[in-house]
């Protein structure tokens, strides 16, 4: 009965404060994010970011929307990823660069500085699909430039992370060339596979998809959903086994899901039951539960507001936001203006990759778990994650037309 009365307060919650930010003209996930911070530790204390289940849930929130995101896009606008990627390096390059800077500034040993920078460099893909999916956008140009540099940023992050966990891990302090050898390996596997596999399945002479397509239509319409679901999962599996994370397999199974694929009311049929769950629950649990996540107290004594302590934090907090957001925001509009992108669209690409969101406290609590960074560093990192992916629907409405 308790995560059944946390769901109601989270749902209700999240509800009422999309309706409010709707009515303001502001993407709904600002108001379920703001749903979170209110009901968390910050502000009324409802819920506790360790409430039994709750994890689960949210984790059944990003799988859900990143399976839908996928769905939502498809393989043909992939025809942008020579900008995507020229954007994503640069983005990546800078913000590494500017994790390398705070950690000089603020005295941060070496792995400190390596796992900060591996924060600033991640993209919330979650944050990125449901700002563009509230805007319109998610299959525009601009947007499927934006989710496949993400893709691309995250990637890219998550090899480093395994880099950075085998230096840590390792005697001395450099990187086992084997591990970081396999680790590219593992990622271009991935890559293959999807490619050859949506070769297959787009082939139009091709045995696999019209006996996907027979297959579908001699099932009834909760085989159909169970179907693709499972599908998802397995991807997610083989992302996660091969170390490049369950969100991209999952992200990129919802891309291979087609009308040509599995016919047409097989797709139309899951696309509305996966819509109706991700958008109606899952994906207000998860933004809620982003915000919940955060408490100020971890990071400002409340005893003594100007004290020492929350001086030298807020200092830290500042101008880590400012260095990461100059990195990320920086580098992908000097790589959206090298991919020849109008301004407008270079500037809407930079913000919309600042966003952090859950990725970034995600890998902020390996860190805490595996002694890379300690309270103060944590702290900081959830505060930046919640602010740029706040920053990012705003500043988004803004540029992208």
């Amino acid at each position: 009965m308790e995560i059944i009365l946390i769901l109601l307060i989270i749902l209700v919650f999240a509800r009422t404060f999309r309706w409010i930010f709707a009515r303001m003209r502001q993407p709904s996930v600002i108001g379920e994010l703001f749903a979170g911070i209110i009901i968390g530790p910050s502000i009324l204390n409802l819920i506790s970011p360790t409430a039994k289940g709750l994890d689960i849930l949210a984790d059944l929130g990003i799988f859900f929307l990143i399976f839908f995101a996928g769905m939502e896009m498809r393989m043909a606008s992939m025809k942008e990823y020579y900008r995507a990627i020229i954007i994503a390096l640069m983005s990546i390059f800078f913000s590494i660069l500017a994790g390398m800077v705070i950690g000089r500034l603020f005295n941060l040993d070496l792995i400190s500085s390596l796992f900060v920078s591996i924060v600033f460099a991640l993209t919330a893909l979650p944050i990125s699909v449901r700002i563009l999916m509230d805007m319109g956008k998610m299959n525009s140009p601009v947007g499927n430039i934006i989710v496949t540099s993400a893709v691309i940023d995250d990637v890219f992050s998550f090899v480093f992370l395994a880099i950075v966990l085998s230096i840590a891990k390792g005697a001395s302090k450099t990187p086992d060339a084997g591990y970081v050898l396999m680790t590219i390996i593992k990622v271009a596997i991935f890559l293959l596979i999807i490619y050859i596999l949506n070769r297959l399945l787009t082939s139009k002479k091709g045995f696999l998809p019209r006996g996907i397509k027979l297959l579908f239509s001699k099932l009834d319409k909760e085989a159909q959903f169970f179907a693709v679901i499972i599908f998802g999962i397995f991807a997610g599996y083989i992302g996660e086994l091969l170390e490049i994370t369950f969100i991209i397999g999952v992200f990129y199974a919802g891309i291979l899901i087609k009308k040509t694929t599995i016919g047409i009311e097989g797709y139309e049929h899951s696309y509305d039951v996966i819509s109706s769950v991700t958008l109606g629950i899952f994906a207000p649990i998860f933004f809620a539960y982003m915000g919940i996540l955060l408490d100020i107290s971890m990071i400002f004594d409340y005893s003594d507001i100007f004290s020492a302590r929350n001086l030298n934090q807020a200092i830290f907090l500042l101008a880590a936001i400012l260095f990461a957001t100059a990195g990320k925001s920086g580098g992908a509009f000097l790589g959206g203006l090298l991919a020849k992108l109008k301004t407008a669209d270079a500037l809407a690409v930079g913000i919309a990759l600042n966003a952090r969101g859950m990725v970034g406290l995600v890998i902020a609590g390996i860190g805490l778990k595996d002694g890379l960074i300690n309270m103060r560093i944590y702290a900081m990192l959830i505060m930046l994650c919640i602010v740029t992916t706040i920053i990012a629907p705003i500043g988004l409405k803004r540029f992208i037309k």
